[in-house]
């Protein structure tokens, strides 16, 4: 996957509106669980990212 490309666009706002739902989450949601599976989703969506850019 080259950057720059139309699928790193999808992934980079994919991950962008993770981290947004993750800092809501934070502040919104007593619950810690709900947070930290946003931010972890989203930490593994963008190292999923640098992966395909590293292999393609």
């Amino acid at each position: 996957m080259e950057k720059g490309s139309k699928a790193d666009e999808i992934l980079t706002l994919a991950f962008m509106l993770l981290a947004i739902a993750a800092i809501i989450c934070y502040f919104a949601v007593s619950n810690r669980t709900v947070f930290l599976i946003c931010g972890g989703a989203a930490i593994v969506m963008r190292v999923v990212q640098y992966i395909l850019r590293f292999v393609k």
